[in-house]
Order: C-alpha cells, then structure tokens, then sequence
C-alpha cells in the first residue's frame, strides 16, 4: 500500500480553554497572532464574548470575529463549524470598522455555517433558562443542524444557502418562525419586520462569505500557519463537559479541523488557557466552588440579575477577604477579579484552582503548552484565612479518592475536593516580565503545577493589560 500523505508546507496550532470559560483566551491569541497568518474560529457563535485590547489602551469586545483584528496583515476566518448570527455579526464588523480597521479581504465566513434564525432566539429565550443560556439561540441552531428537515420545511439553512436563493431561503426562514411560535405558543415581533432586518443585515456581510470550501486547505498548502481560536471550554464541551449544563458544540481541540475546516495532516500544537482564579458562568457542577451549593444558588438568583456587579460593587471587599467563611472570600475574589458578565454584568461563581479538572482537561485534548492566567491575584489568598494559596489536588466520592472528572453531572455534584496548600507572596507582580524575577513560592507552584498536570507552563498572565504577560 502506498502512501498519499499531504506534503506539509503549513500548520496548524490549537488554542482552547481548558476550564469553565472567561480563561483570558482571547489576551493571548492576540498575544500570539504575530506568530500566524490566520486566526480561525471553529465553533460557537454570537454566546462567545471576547474583550482585547490595543497597546493604547483601545478596547473591543467581540463575539463572532476572531480575535486578531488589530494585526492589519491576518485572515480572520470563521469556519463552517460556528454558528452565525447574521444581524449582531454586521453590528460587530460595523463596529470594528469604525475603529479604523478594515475587514475587506480579511474576514472570511464559511459557506457551510449555519445561520441562527429569530425561531432560534425565541425558543431559546424560553427553554434555555435551567442550563444558562446566554439566549443567543446557539443550542436550537445546533438542534436544528441534527434535525435538517421538518417534512418540507428546511430547518438547517447555511449562509451558502441565502447566497443561492435569499427570496426562497428567506421566506423558509419566516416559516420556521411562525411554527416555532405555533408549537411553543410563543409571542413573537411581526415576522414580516424581522426577516426585513435579518435581510438587511445580510446584505452587509455577504461580500464576506467565502464560497471555496477548501479555502483555508488551500491556504495551508502554500504555507499558511493557522492559529484555531476555541470559543467556551472544555467543561463546556456538549460531550465532555458537565452536561446538561454545557453549549451546544464541540469546545475539545479534536474539533478544530472539523469545523475548522483544514485536514489534520497539518496539525502541530495545542496551547491550553486556564487560570489561577477559576469562575464558571450559570448552573452546573464546580468542585473547587467557594462557598459551595449556596454561592452557585446566589450567582444565579433572578438568572443573576439580583447580585450584580452594580449591588457588589457596595460591598466592603477588606471585610469579605478577612472572612471565615468561603463564600464571603468568594465574593470578594469575584470583586477583586473583575469575574462578571462583560455585558449583563452577572456574577461568575469563583473557586479555587483545581489541578484535577485542569489535568482531566489537558490529557483530554493532548496540551503541549499550558498558559495560566490571573497568576497577580494569587497575592489576594495572603489576605484570607488561608494565608497560603490553595490547590484542589484530589477528589473524595463515596469515601473514596479520584484522579479525574465523573462521567454524570449529578456524581460531580457529590464529589468532595481535597485541598493542598502551597506557599503565597503578598505584593503585586503585574509589573514583572521575566519569570526568574517572579517570587519564588510562584516558581516553585509553577513547577508543582508541570509535574501534577503533566505539561510545560509556556506563559503566565500577570495582569489584564496586553502586555502583562510572561513568557516562561
């Protein structure tokens, strides 16, 4: 039998979260970006929510476009695995053009990519609420990709689709509204208006769309280098993640050349991104939580609305980080940390950093760099009753002690973290750029964390600026 490998002139690296989300993925792609010629989504839609910043001090909060806009000579390409919701992508691409950036022959959107229809965003307004939807209509897209057809009725269409036909495509998609609304019993906006916006919205990003569907294979066969920019996390992934109380799609790093549409002949690395302070958004299962059952019952009080960032903000943090109880020190972490929603402003449950998720993570996806982030926060346990900073090293269930992450959401429930504590400082660190000037109690954790999880520390974030960042 002969041989018909590929011959390789490109590559492509994987970066994802290795956690609950919010790790500070998109900080580092921008860091990185210098690095490749393309920066490409692979899943998700408009429920991932990114915030960069320029060396100026210029901000951006995107959802839908990868995360290297400010590098004026990379492709931003998202693949046929997202998701795309076609109104709020042309405010993004409005808003990134009025930075002064521009998008032409840069953004690329894949033919194959679904379309997030109104009958998406109004099933789940209504049904998502138990598992945290971010209500964006991701899950019901993805349904309806596995569903295809309703008798005559496509449910399924693709950008490529409404290029082939709008009037036809576009009249499909009222359809699905208007029975969506019938079965469910739902009120709904006049479906006329709707697709008029939906229609004029699309019209703004068509030149985008991208009908070569081996577009980026080609790309790689010149010598493209790819970087694969993972939307959610792995705890998040619709498989191998706590479910229900996950997205929709596949967030592991064996996803990226399915929806990312490039063979796997040209795989190189996978970088991994956690954090040293963990936070997890809506319902589900967090071992390490800080105060348990009742911070995950607060955070999600009126869908966590009732405990905002605005009603936090009036607590007296110097009194909560001095507490004896775990919850108040969460809350107080949470305020310190900045971990809330980038736009509801809901509160993120905190925990501590646990090194059994993180290992199941990184032997689950095959990391070869590891990057921390929030390493300056650290400093914050030598305030709390801990004094040290603490590690959850391994579970208990049923009396007995476990190395990975349970298979059923309800047995991670019961699971009991078992705490390890490992020598703090008690100064900022935000300023320091090389590894050896950091304080030695944060080597020698760095050097804890390589051999507990098996995997080289390439990075770690020192602060939320772009270039608070230390490479080891």
């Amino acid at each position: 039998m002969t041989s018909n490998k590929t011959l390789k002139k490109g590559y492509a690296d994987i970066l994802i979260g290795l956690q609950y989300g919010d790790e500070g993925k998109a900080r580092v792609v921008d860091f990185l970006a210098k690095n490749y010629d393309v920066i490409a989504r692979f899943n998700g839609g408009a429920n991932a929510g990114h915030t960069i910043e320029t060396k100026e001090g210029v901000k951006v909060a995107l959802n839908q476009i990868p995360s290297a806009i400010f590098y004026k000579d990379k492709i931003l390409y998202i693949g046929s695995g997202c998701v795309v919701n076609i109104e709020k992508l042309a405010k993004e691409i409005e808003k990134v053009k009025n930075l002064g950036i521009k998008l032409k022959n840069r953004l690329k959107i894949s033919c194959q990519a679904s379309v997030v229809q109104p009958h998406h965003i109004l099933v789940d307004t209504e049904i998502g609420k138990t598992v945290g939807s971010t209500k964006n209509g991701i899950g019901p897209c993805y349904a309806d990709k596995a569903f295809r057809m309703y008798g005559n009725r496509l449910l399924n269409i693709r950008l490529g689709d409404l290029l082939e036909d709008e009037k036809k495509y576009f009249e499909n998609i009222k359809n699905n509204l208007i029975e969506a609304a019938k079965f469910y019993k739902l009120k709904t906006e006049n479906p006329e208006i709707q697709i008029k916006n939906l229609s004029s919205a699309f019209r703004l990003i068509k030149k985008y769309i991208e009908t070569d569907t081996l577009f980026l294979q080609k790309k790689v066969e010149k010598g493209a280098k790819v970087l694969f920019e993972g939307a959610q996390s792995v705890m998040l992934d619709v498989t191998k993640g706590s479910v229900p109380y996950v997205t929709s799609s596949s967030t592991i790093a064996s996803s990226a050349f399915v929806g990312g549409d490039l063979s796997i002949n040209y795989y190189r690395k996978t970088i991994g991104i956690a954090k040293a302070i963990m936070s997890r958004v809506g319902n589900g299962p967090f071992a390490s939580e800080m105060g348990g059952k009742k911070s995950e019952e607060y955070c999600m009080a009126d869908e966590g609305i009732k405990y905002n960032q605005e009603v936090e903000k009036k607590y007296n943090v110097s009194d909560f980080i001095k507490s004896s109880d775990d919850f108040k020190i969460g809350i107080a972490l949470r305020i310190l940390s900045g971990e809330y929603g980038t736009v509801t402003k809901r509160p993120r449950r905190v925990g501590m950093f646990d090194l059994v998720q993180l290992s199941y993570a990184i032997k689950l996806n095959g990391v070869n760099d590891l990057v921390i982030n929030k390493c300056d926060l650290l400093n914050e346990y030598s305030r709390t009753k801990y004094r040290k900073i603490p590690l959850v090293v391994s579970y208990r269930l049923g009396g007995k002690k476990i190395d990975y992450v349970p298979g059923s959401s309800d047995t991670y429930y019961k699971v009991k973290p078992e705490i390890e504590y490992k020598e703090g400082f008690n100064y900022d660190i935000s300023k320091i750029r090389k590894f050896e000037k950091l304080p030695e109690s944060l080597k020698d954790l760095a050097k804890f964390i390589e051999r507990f999880c098996g995997c080289k520390i390439a990075g770690l974030g020192v602060g939320p600026k772009r270039d608070q960042f230390i490479i080891k």
